[in-house]
């Protein structure tokens, strides 16, 4: 079931109806959410289960060991060096327990043809090809995401920062929750898990924010994104055919649609978490207006880049450790978010070129080369990571690296070709972005509640009728392949 389906919405409108008129909200919930993931491939269930299982037990006993130098559980400070040893070694086994668990079921279902690929590219398997090694198995939808979601529970954990979940069946939950199950926005369990202590049904206000939320996303998704693709999936798939211009266009044309796409889901997450009493983090905060890369950085993908800042990037030593070692890091961290989108060198290639963007602009800023603040910067800053956005979401969305840097070689030489882009498509750019900025502007943000009721109507009636006339292309959300 797809949020931009007819099953999906009946789905949402039964459980909605039970939400509200059962007690057992959690349990409801929990089946739901269940029901929800099954509808996709029903043995995956068991993955989940296991995820769940494994890191609520090894929280549970991380719970039970106090951390090192700070007061236990019965008033006592762990003082001795051999019962600090001690008790750290086993913190760190129960710790290898979630990641070896966790991240080698993810590997596996993943990584492991890609890793067959380089191997026996390197010589390391001593054939020619790994045709005859390879495993086929699909990739079970959302574990990406909710293998990272219970690993930074785990972790938060075993460093001391939250206390471990009693309830399983809350467990369940945050780690289930259907409205954010397949692609995010990643939880945290010390924001999510006390929400569920004292859900309350939802009042008018959030209803309306939570119908707005849907509407909106669905709009981004159906209407913009899917529009979008309809020109960038025929450039894409034979880009020796078109111009110079013509790529440089339809590159603008995937870096909105992926926007739309990922956003539209996003914002419905938050929407029909906000319908059933929870909130989730936003996942987006207007990243095409980002004037350089730290702005795009924090506004693109939130809830995962805040993941890798905080058990990748700061680990590894952050920016603590010299300009050097903080380009390294950053470099580090980028092509590792590239590598978790999928197993291809075109994403570790995506990643590096945002690494190498945000130390050069680390590197102008520290030297004052940077132009000052003011009119002429934004302007600046705003039109170059447009360009470089556009431009980087090639490797994206590129099949091979040789791919990429074909595009890329016919950009630059301006080649012509028998193929372009309409006009039309500068035009749908252009008032995309100005829509962008006006939302950004005026803080439009749950303006549904703050209107009469004739608006209201009248929002909520153009919106499905434009949703009804959209140019959808039917395609699944593009960040369900990761």
């Amino acid at each position: 079931m797809r949020f931009d389906s007819v099953e999906f919405w009946a789905f949402f409108a039964v459980v909605l109806v039970l939400h509200r008129l059962l007690p057992f909200r959690r349990g409801l919930l929990v089946l739901a959410s269940y029901a929800f993931y099954a509808s996709w491939n029903p043995p995956f269930l068991l993955l989940l289960l296991y995820s769940s299982v494994l890191d609520y037990a090894v929280a549970l006993r991380l719970g039970a060991l106090p951390v090192p130098g700070v007061t236990g559980s019965d008033g006592d400070t762990v003082e001795s060096a051999k019962a600090v040893a001690a008790l750290r070694r086993k913190r760190r086994a129960l710790l290898a327990v979630s990641l070896v668990g966790n991240l080698g079921v993810l590997v596996y279902f993943k990584y492991v043809g890609f890793l067959l690929d380089n191997l026996v590219a390197l010589g390391a398997l001593g054939v020619a090809t790994a045709d005859g090694l390879r495993i086929d198995v699909t990739l079970p939808l959302g574990i990406s995401f909710y293998t990272f979601q219970t690993l930074s529970y785990t972790i938060d954990v075993y460093r001391g920062d939250t206390k471990p979940v009693r309830s399983f069946g809350d467990f369940l939950l945050f780690v289930a929750f259907f409205p954010q199950l397949i692609a995010g926005p990643i939880l945290r369990a010390a924001d999510f898990i006390p929400q569920i202590a004292r859900a309350r049904l939802p009042d008018q206000r959030a209803v309306l924010e939570g119908v707005e939320l849907c509407l909106v996303g669905l709009f981004q998704k159906v209407v913009i994104a899917d529009g979008f693709a309809n020109v960038v999936d025929r450039v894409f798939a034979e880009p020796e055919h078109f111009s110079g211009s013509a790529l440089l266009v339809a590159s603008f044309c995937f870096n909105c649609q992926i926007y739309c796409d990922f956003a539209g889901y996003s914002t419905m997450a938050v929407g029909l978490a906000r319908l059933l009493g929870y909130e989730v983090p936003k996942n987006f905060d207007f990243p095409l207006l980002a004037t350089n890369p730290i702005e795009y950085r924090r506004g693109w993908h939130i809830t995962m880049g805040t993941w890798f800042r905080d058990y990748f990037y700061q680990p590894l030593g952050g920016d603590r450790r010299g300009e050097w070692r903080t380009a390294f890091n950053s470099m580090l961290t980028w092509m590792a978010f590239g590598l978790w989108h999928g197993a291809s060198w075109t994403f570790v290639l995506w990643g590096a070129l945002n690494g190498l963007l945000l130390v050069a602009y680390r590197f102008l800023k520290h030297r004052g080369w940077l132009f000052p603040r003011g009119r002429v910067s934004t302007v600046f800053g705003l039109a170059s990571m447009a360009l470089f956005l556009s431009l980087s979401t090639i490797a994206f969305r590129a099949p091979s690296v040789d791919s990429a840097f074909a595009m890329y070689r016919r950009i630059a030489t301006w080649q012509d070709g028998p193929l372009a882009i309409s006009p039309l498509w500068f035009l749908t750019l252009a008032v995309l972005y100005a829509v962008h900025w006006l939302n950004r502007r005026f803080q439009t943000e749950g303006a549904l509640a703050r209107v009469g009721w004739p608006a209201r109507v009248a929002f909520i009636t153009l919106m499905v009728t434009a949703l009804s006339l959209g140019a959808g292309s039917g395609e699944p959300f593009y960040y369900f392949q990761f």
